[in-house]
């Protein structure tokens, strides 16, 4: 028997929250929000609460939010077409540092590599960008790519190498790498009949998840050649999947779908290029559920949705 026990409610924001992230060590999240805000939670006294709030960076909806692997940066994109870069300050404040502009219309995904030197973002205008971090904490943009023929919805990198990873409202996924000094497609998947909202690399990186408007999760495996789409779950969900995330703590994976439920999905035990539904919360914010993530380090799992508040899940395996 499994179990996904709600432990916590968090308040806070005043309009529906998009995304919520944890930081690398597992003792932070951040949240954001049409309010035009992100708020940091910790835990204290064995209690989840907003430790700061930082405000007055965008003009619009915060869409998405990323910390660095070492913890100091969090990026965050908005509908304003801008990223932010809060740099954590000695006293565990944040500070606005940089601002980077260049995209055309709303911003949709920030993601940061696994080490540190570059930060994707994605937007309406059909673009990925990747910025370069450079001398004293400074960003340039090192390419701008143009190959999603329609709204982009997400960038990931990798989990292990300079691999990125980006998915659309043209159905499709892509893959870049860095070649020459300069950044290519390498690599587009095609199987989904509709927008693909989001991707999960697993914690080696040989196989990557994908849910979708066409209310399926895909998963694709790396032959070595190229990506190959193993397994497809349909039934799961009765309305659009907005996101997906993939524990690297127990390799479960959970959805959330615009239907007000989170699944959790498992490897078939007889077949590694299986996944079955193994358990799903009904009601889970009385509206859309826009966000999932995983805690790296512990079997906690953030929710958000249409109903401006922030859930923490603890999964059991009874």
């Amino acid at each position: 028997m499994m179990s996904l026990e709600l432990i916590q409610e968090l308040d806070g924001h005043s309009d529906r929250v998009w995304c919520a992230r944890w930081n690398h060590s597992g003792q932070l999240f951040a949240s954001c929000s049409s309010d035009k805000t992100i708020r940091l939670w910790t835990r204290r006294d064995n209690c989840w609460k907003c430790d700061c709030e930082l405000i007055d960076a965008h003009q619009r909806t915060v869409r998405s939010v990323a910390f660095s692997r070492c913890d100091r940066f969090l990026a965050s994109c908005s509908f304003d077409a801008t990223t932010c870069i809060w740099d954590k300050r000695e006293d565990d404040s944040w500070n606005c540092a940089l601002n980077l502009e260049g995209h055309e219309n709303e911003c949709k995904s920030v993601a940061w590599s696994s080490d540190g030197r570059f930060l994707a973002t994605c937007s309406r205008d059909k673009t990925v960008w990747i910025w370069e971090r450079v001398d004293n904490d400074e960003f340039e943009c090192a390419s701008v790519l143009t190959e999603h023929t329609q709204d982009v919805k997400k960038v990931l990198w990798h989990p292990l190498e300079n691999i990125l990873a980006s998915c659309s409202y043209d159905n499709t996924i892509k893959l870049y790498h860095e070649e020459d000094d300069d950044w290519t497609c390498y690599e587009t998947l095609t199987a989904h009949e509709s927008t693909v909202w989001s991707i999960a690399f697993n914690a080696s990186g040989d196989k990557l998840a994908s849910c979708s408007d066409d209310k399926t999760v895909r998963i694709w495996k790396n032959s070595g050649v190229k990506w190959l789409c193993v397994c497809t779950l349909s039934g799961i969900h009765q309305r659009a999947i907005y996101d997906i995330s993939w524990s690297h703590v127990n390799g479960l994976l959970a959805t959330a779908s615009g239907d007000d439920s989170i699944c959790i999905i498992k490897e078939d035990e007889t077949s590694s290029d299986d996944y079955i539904l193994v358990l799903r919360r009904e009601s889970a914010h009385s509206c859309d559920v826009n966000s999932v993530d995983w805690n790296p380090v512990e079997n906690l799992l953030a929710s958000c949705g249409d109903d401006n508040s922030v859930k923490l899940w603890r999964f059991k395996n009874l």
